[in-house]
């Protein structure tokens, strides 16, 4: 019985110790130039080449490509923000990358320390962009151009709300 405990206890440990091992951080800085960016400035990039004269998605300069182009940007957005969401925790910025120095003003110090204070609000904002880019994507399937722009409107403050708590929140402080 002493032998089933300790192989049993030994078992435990090793498991808990490979799944610690496997835990990466999602780093942040990364993920949002290599992952999020590119699908959101796509995005909005098409959005200026096919709006109306009143901001709007205009079906009639949509073809069936730019259709698809926008439902695979919202698709690639889904999954980044789902990714982002599912991380076991958050840094920053990968120290080994390849990004070089962050943008002037941004406190990557005060970056981590708000990631490892708040990571369940860090996890809802990545769960809401997700949440909207499936909205998004079944939006440009249905090629319902009213709810694409509704929703291509609304990503940008999705993305402002968490920048505000997590990259800059020194230039949303109310005095």
């Amino acid at each position: 019985m002493r032998a089933l405990t300790l192989a049993l206890g030994g078992i435990a440990l090793f498991a808990a110790s490979a799944l610690a091992q496997s835990a990466q951080p999602y780093f942040v800085r990364e993920g949002m130039v290599g992952a999020i960016n590119p699908p959101i400035t796509a995005i909005w990039d098409m959005q200026v080449e096919v709006m109306d004269d009143d901001g709007n998605f205009d079906p009639a300069l949509m073809d069936d490509a730019k259709w698809s182009a926008l439902a695979q940007q919202a698709s690639a957005l889904e999954m980044a923000a789902a990714e982002m969401a599912g991380a076991d925790f958050y840094s920053s910025h990968d120290p080994a990358g390849t990004l070089g120095d962050a943008p002037e003003g941004t406190d990557l110090a005060g970056v981590d320390a708000r990631l490892a204070q708040r990571s369940t609000t860090y996890r809802a904002f990545a769960s809401a962009l997700a949440d909207h880019s499936t909205r998004l994507t079944a939006a440009a399937e249905a090629r319902d151009a009213a709810a694409v722009t509704r929703l291509v409107n609304d990503a940008q403050p999705v993305c402002k709300a968490c920048h505000d708590v997590f990259w800059y929140p020194e230039e949303y402080v109310v005095r």
